[in-house]
């Protein structure tokens, strides 16, 4: 059934200073479903290009399928984690000599005795904004999380920077993206003369003027204040504070489903396949569920339907219940004999840690999402319609 209305709960948390898979959405990860068969040739390659899905580097893991020629159903999800720190502290006497051995110890005591880093390899220097910086890597959780500290200090505004860059391995994450946290910490500007001396490598910018900082981020990035109240117990300063920058497409999930009908294209039709992605599935104790979803439009365009609106994705644990806010695009097509209907869809994450985050993603992210990425790899779609 169609809901008027959804209600924004997320329980997704970072992994932090617990075991990992407190994150809930790890159980989703560890799936890997098959439910159902068939009797034909088809395969899900007939109808998605898997291998075009990853050639990105991300993991798409299939969670269901159900294939054969008149009636089907294919449900594909992705994750991946990362969170860009960026602190300052005030730059004390004690903390003006840096070097390789100062960020190794920074490291393995700046988080506490809950995040026990493993120090990896030999560290190295590089250099930001004008400023002599020193760099390590390590991993925590058996090498589930990947990490770089990269210091340097900055005598203009009397500051330690700390750019603290994470990958979640586990997830799938792919290790490029801690390489990009390297590049946009090579695009921070410090002190004064910022907003005109250094190029632009990303085109994103979180810019301010309040904490007389700047850098570029990837479009589907988005940056806010690290709202810590045992860090910062009287909120944050210009020489003591924290920024983190997240995904807003961490979380993606993919359905087609086809039918041989000779059923009309109309917004029933299209209102009668979005009901279907709402039943359950189940793999030994983990239930999965398309609840509470909201069509806010849905349009008629040179042969096929478009429409997009919003849902929440549901866990069943153990009689814990968890649930995520998702945003989609739908697509509704004939192709001779069989109506296919897309779905695609990202998470819109509201907090972290318990601390409000809106990481909802922007048109922008979900079109490229949409266009850029799920598109090309659907075998079965007439490209004329979306020229």
């Amino acid at each position: 059934m169609l809901l008027i209305s959804t209600t924004n709960q997320n329980s997704s948390k970072k992994v932090q200073k617990k075991p990992i898979l407190t994150n809930s959405f790890l159980l989703i990860v560890c799936i890997s479903l098959f439910i159902g068969f068939t009797s034909s040739d088809l395969q899900l390659d007939h109808f998605i290009d898997l291998p075009g899905l990853k050639k990105s580097g991300e993991d798409w893991n299939v969670l269901f399928q159900d294939i054969n020629p008149k009636k089907g159903h294919i449900k594909l999800h992705h994750d991946k984690w990362l969170m860009y720190f960026l602190h300052w502290r005030p730059l004390t006497e004690e903390k003006k000599n840096i070097s390789i051995e100062y960020v190794r110890k920074l490291m393995l005591s700046f988080w506490g005795p809950d995040m026990p880093f493993t120090i990896k390899g030999n560290g190295g220097e590089t250099e930001i904004f004008g400023h002599n910086a020193y760099f390590i890597e390590g991993t925590i959780y058996n090498g589930a999380i990947h990490t770089r500290f990269i210091v340097w200090n900055c005598p203009e505004t009397g500051r330690q920077f700390i750019s603290d860059c994470n990958i979640n391995l586990r997830l799938g994450t792919p290790e490029y993206l801690l390489e990009t946290q390297r590049q946009i910490t090579q695009t921070i500007r410090c002190h004064e003369g910022f907003s005109k001396t250094m190029p632009d490598r990303f085109p994103g910018t979180y810019e301010s003027e309040k904490w007389n900082l700047s850098f570029n981020i990837p479009v589907n990035w988005r940056t806010a204040e690290f709202v810590n109240k045992k860090w910062f117990p009287n909120g944050m300063s210009i020489q003591n504070g924290s920024l983190w920058t997240l995904l807003t497409d961490s979380r993606k999930h993919l359905e087609l489903l086809w039918e041989e009908t000779d059923a009309p294209l109309n917004t029933d039709l299209f209102k009668s396949f979005l009901e279907r992605i709402t039943k359950p599935f189940t793999h030994e104790d983990v239930t999965l569920q398309v609840t509470q979803v909201k069509l806010e439009s849905v349009k008629e365009k040179d042969g096929y339907y478009m429409g997009e609106g919003s849902y929440q994705f549901k866990q069943v644990v153990k009689d814990k219940e968890y649930k995520s806010d998702y945003t989609f695009k739908a697509l509704l097509w004939k192709k001779e004999k069989r109506i296919y209907f897309l779905i695609a869809s990202l998470i819109g994450i509201k907090e972290f840690w318990g601390i409000k985050n809106d990481l909802t993603p922007s048109d922008k992210t979900l079109e490229q999402y949409l266009h850029l990425e799920i598109l090309p790899n659907i075998k079965e779609l007439d490209r004329n319609f979306l020229k």
